[in-house]
């Protein structure tokens, strides 16, 4: 044989070699993944990104699958590969498997109700629990603030039912308080967004500093300028004595805090005035309370109570009741009625504002408490 055809053979042995040992080699199941802020119907990737800000809601992980395989599955597991900022290092954060019945799949990761720590991340991917492939990605930079923003953030006993604007702003309370407040200015705010609040139980008679969540609320703002948020003890029990605090978020981004104390009562300030409020009966029994600050014109008396602490022997108390503005009857800053007594240390005061056989005009009102001359507390209210 001589040497041409030698190598006319050797090139064709190659040749038809070459489509059997590449039908050999093993393919990964997996044609493509990617990290993104959206997928489609059809899970394929949108908004590709592998550098996130800490305050992404959620982020999806798109996988393009080599052959659709309804009995095998595909499983994502996300780490934090390093975050110096969190103190964490090559940490399972969640996991997910499905099915690998669609030419893509999708996982999807949604952070808490914290802003993610800056760091490095990954998703670990796995086909019928064989690792295919990681995908990284980062978190960096700041958090976008959002377009609503809080001011004026004041903790109290009583709100003003007409403005949700707070009466007699305090960082401290007794123990048996039947409610707390917290009153909030919102500006920049679209009418469905929400401001979210959480009150924490930071230390005392409970034991320990660790804090412990007690409740959280959320409100849409809906166009109002002031919002407001409560808690309530137990029922039955009073708040336990200790360090307490209120966080308001925009955007699960931290904008507020507020520190305050539960007490015992010897510990409040002298004249504290706390859990004032205006009301009426619904019924003839006197049985059931309108916790309200509108009244109708043919509501025969309206009450106000309050409850003083640690007064001082001999104090003058005053408890006015005023027309601020009426077009019906034509006055202004007009005084209807007038509680005077001297009081002396912790007690429950009470007033009524009693029509008699005449209606109550329409108009702006309020109810006036004035301690030794001083005026304390004020609390409009409208008869319409």
């Amino acid at each position: 044989m001589n040497i041409n055809k030698l190598l006319l053979y050797l090139v064709m042995a190659v040749a038809m070699v070459l489509p059997v040992a590449s039908g050999c080699i093993n393919k990964s199941p997996v044609d493509q993944a990617v990290i993104c802020k959206a997928v489609s119907r059809s899970r394929e990737p949108l908004m590709v990104a592998d550098n996130l800000t800490p305050d992404v809601k959620t982020i999806y992980c798109s996988v393009k699958l080599a052959a659709v395989q309804p009995e095998s599955n595909v499983k994502a597991e996300w780490y934090v590969v390093k975050s110096a900022e969190a103190g964490l290092t090559d940490t399972l954060i969640g996991s997910s498997t499905v099915a690998a019945e669609t030419p893509y799949v999708a996982f999807v990761f949604t952070r808490a109700e914290t802003l993610l720590p800056r760091g490095e991340y990954q998703v670990k991917l796995y086909y019928d629990n064989k690792f295919v492939q990681s995908v990284p990605f980062q978190v960096q930079g700041e958090a976008a603030p959002p377009a609503a923003t809080l001011s004026e953030s004041v903790l109290c006993s009583s709100i003003d039912r007409l403005t949700e604007k707070p009466i007699v702003s305090a960082n401290i309370f007794p123990s048996n308080v039947s409610s707390i407040y917290c009153s909030v200015k919102i500006s920049g705010a679209d009418f469905n967004d929400q401001v979210k609040v959480r009150w924490v139980y930071e230390g005392g008679e409970l034991g320990g500093d660790v804090e412990q969540k007690i409740a959280e609320s959320s409100v849409k703002v809906e166009g109002r300028e002031y919002l407001n948020f409560s808690i309530s003890p137990k029922e039955g029990k009073p708040f336990p004595k200790g360090r307490y605090s209120v966080r308001f978020y925009v955007g699960d981004i931290e904008q507020l805090k507020l520190p305050f104390s539960v007490v015992e009562d010897g510990m409040l300030p002298a004249l504290y005035i706390s859990e004032a409020y205006v009301y009426a009966f619904k019924d003839k029994e006197q049985k059931e309370v309108n916790l309200t600050s509108r009244f109708p014109v043919n509501t025969t008396e309206i009450f106000f109570r309050a409850r003083i602490y640690n007064a001082p022997p001999g104090t003058q108390m005053d408890v006015q009741w005023v027309i601020v503005h009426s077009d019906e009857a034509g006055v202004e800053n007009y005084q209807v009625a007038e509680d005077k007594s001297v009081i002396d240390g912790t007690m429950e005061i009470a007033s009524r504002l009693a029509t008699g056989k005449d209606k109550l005009v329409k108009g702006d009102y309020s109810v006036r408490l004035l301690l030794n001359g001083e005026e304390k507390v004020v609390l409009p209210f409208k008869v319409q």
